[in-house]
């Protein structure tokens, strides 16, 4: 843990609203530790409607080497952006912003790599797996695409409102060349990853993604909420005999990676 900082250090903060459930502090600071790298990483929290006031003011925080991007900033972040990663710029949403050489500010998009990491350090190999991904927000759209380049045969991408659904799902199929993709509704199928791409979760008496009645032991039920680090979801698809995987390791699958990206332009 970071015990002295001075005026040497950079900061990094992570951006979003609500921003107790951001776990991305905890599991960034002991890497920029370990790397002796003079920087911290703080929540701010930052409601929607303030937005591109604050976003402004950052620019002028010339110790500033970047921030985090979460709920519910993602997508609107983009288009404050100075220039975007071509990642960033295909799934269309940011959760990382990086401070150029320039001074410009850089968008990228870390959540499906994260996303497909953490599954794989947990030995939940995606690859020959069906999967169902129930959201439609810019986290949903990045894991999306992983999970095609993963290796899943299949994924079914529901949504409340199914339009949106549709959307990625043509997106993911025109960029990939290929119908992988399909909109239905959120109904698991035995043998099926599950990933919960929404913010249902973040509190107790949320509303489930879908029907728990219908998990069974043959699926794997991921998350990418990270606090609570077990879910309701998670504890009643643990009960029903199935594999669960905590949004937390998607925060731990990309930490590494924002660490260098940020180190590297003040190194």
């Amino acid at each position: 843990m970071v015990t002295a900082i001075n005026g040497n250090f950079r900061l990094m903060g992570v951006i979003g609203d609500p921003i107790k459930q951001a776990r991305t502090p905890d599991n960034i600071n002991p890497i920029f530790e370990a790397r002796g790298a003079a920087m911290v990483c703080i929540p701010l929290n930052i409601p929607a409607a303030h937005l591109a006031t604050v976003w402004a003011g950052l620019k002028g925080v010339k110790n500033l080497a970047g921030f985090g991007v979460t709920l519910p900033h993602k997508q609107s972040a983009l288009a404050l952006c100075d220039s975007l990663d071509p990642l960033a710029e295909r799934v269309g949403a940011v959760n990382v912003v990086r401070r150029e050489a320039d001074g410009g500010f850089r968008g990228y998009q870390f959540d499906g790599l994260g996303f497909v990491n953490g599954l794989r350090t947990e030995g939940h190999d995606p690859a020959g797996r069906e999967a169902l991904m129930v959201g439609a927000g810019g986290a949903a759209m990045a894991i999306a695409f992983a999970l095609v380049e993963a290796g899943v045969t299949r994924l079914a991408i529901a949504n409340r409102t199914m339009e949106k659904a549709r959307d990625i799902a043509d997106q993911v199929n025109r960029v990939t060349g290929s119908e992988i993709a399909v909109a239905e509704r959120a109904e698991p199928k035995p043998g099926q990853l599950l990933v919960n791409a929404t913010s249902l979760g973040l509190n107790p008496d949320d509303a489930l993604p879908f029907d728990p009645a219908l998990i069974d032991d043959t699926m794997t039920v991921a998350e990418v909420i990270a606090k609570p680090e077990e879910t309701r979801l998670l504890a009643l698809a643990r009960d029903r005999g199935a594999k669960v995987h905590s949004g937390i390791h998607m925060i731990r699958g990309q930490a590494q990676l924002i660490a260098d990206h940020l180190i590297a332009v003040g190194s």
